[in-house]
């Protein structure tokens, strides 16, 4: 994440921005939210099933421990507790299961779910001395000692609202027997350590909100930027108009290929000409197959003409077709009786029956 914020960069970043920086590793991520949830989550852990497992982990201990008088060879002892680690492994495995699905989540929570091996590549770069030094002395340094001090007060804070009014009670626990001065000291430990917890995940909160802000800042662009990543995107503007030159050229090419094939074309008559195909069986109205203005009007002419294709002067009927009918489109309704009679004209000078 850059160190600081160029006021320049004005401009929001572009997908493909934001998808480099992620490749990169570069994303809104709080480990003072991760620490602080995994926190709570322990301290749930430990209240909803405390007791479960330290009588567990007590049960063990005196199961493979309880004739300790009993002198053991290292074969023997290193069997004791290869067995009692084992099923002390067993008993933690819930609630370490839980911890790491919590931090799982919550970091999935914060960046999404994403495999990235590149970033486990070593980078030296961070072992120059230089490079240190810049990260000791940097605003992210500042502003982590920050929340640092804040995190001490706070608990401080906590600790002392907690643990206020309660300290005759603590100061009791000698003239209590052990059984119950543990169980009150357990609830008051809980219960503070809950709140330290909460307060500790509010500020991880506070921290995300603030690494998200800077990240946004970070990954914001330059026009100049902007316009560069435009053009990879979209490719040089040249080459585009080239491209769209020959796409026109080809649609063109396409086009005129389809006059001979024309029933009639209808004429401006030296500005516009539109070529029509009609044939009575197969179509249900005139297609459009060819129209241009100015130098397109003239090779469309001159292709009807040199294959046989009849010509018909018509402004009105050219112009209305013209703009209203694309190519490969049929006439509206409102033009057929029009076209019908130049069909029909057509048709007469061929010596064919009317339509």
């Amino acid at each position: 994440m850059a160190e600081t914020f160029d006021q320049q960069k004005t401009e929001a970043p572009t997908p493909r921005r934001r998808e480099e920086a992620r490749n990169e590793g570069q994303v809104a991520y709080s480990s003072e939210l991760t620490g602080g949830l995994l926190l709570v989550t322990a301290v749930l852990i430990l209240i909803l099933g405390g007791d479960s497992l330290f009588h567990g982990l007590l049960t063990l201990t005196r199961h493979y421990f309880s004739n300790s008088v009993v002198e053991l060879d290292a074969e023997r002892a290193q069997e004791v507790l290869t067995k009692f680690f084992f099923e002390a492994g067993g008993t933690l495995a819930i609630p370490l299961g839980i911890l790491a699905t919590a931090g799982l989540a919550v970091g999935t929570m914060q960046v999404g779910f994403r495999m990235v091996p590149g970033l486990l590549a070593p980078r030296w770069e961070r072992l120059s001395p230089a490079a240190g030094l810049g990260r000791l002395f940097s605003l992210t340094a500042a502003v982590r000692g920050a929340i640092a001090c804040c995190k001490i007060a706070l608990l401080a804070a906590v600790a002392f609202w907690m643990l206020r009014g309660k300290m005759p009670q603590i100061a009791s626990f000698g003239d209590l027997g052990l059984a119950v001065s543990a169980g009150q000291g357990w609830v008051i430990a809980t219960r503070l350590a809950l709140a330290a917890a909460a307060a500790l995940a509010v500020v991880g909160a506070l921290d995300y909100f603030y690494q998200r802000l800077r990240h946004e800042q970070s990954l914001r662009m330059t026009r100049q930027e902007l316009k560069d990543e435009l053009k990879r995107e979209e490719g040089d503007p040249q080459q585009r108009a080239r491209i769209r030159k020959m796409q026109r050229e080809m649609s063109k090419r396409q086009m005129l290929q389809k006059v001979p094939q024309a029933t009639v074309v209808i004429t401006n008559p030296t500005h516009l000409a539109v070529a029509l195909a009609y044939e009575r069986h197969r179509m249900g109205a005139p297609r459009v197959v060819a129209k241009g203005a100015g130098y397109v009007a003239t090779r469309i002419v001159e292709l009807a003409r040199r294959h046989a294709v009849p010509v018909v002067e018509r402004k009105p009927l050219a112009q209305a077709i013209f703009k209203s009918v694309q190519v490969g489109q049929e006439i509206p309704a409102v033009l057929y009786h029009t076209v019908a009679e130049v069909l029909a004209y057509i048709y007469r000078l061929r010596g064919l029956a009317g339509v």
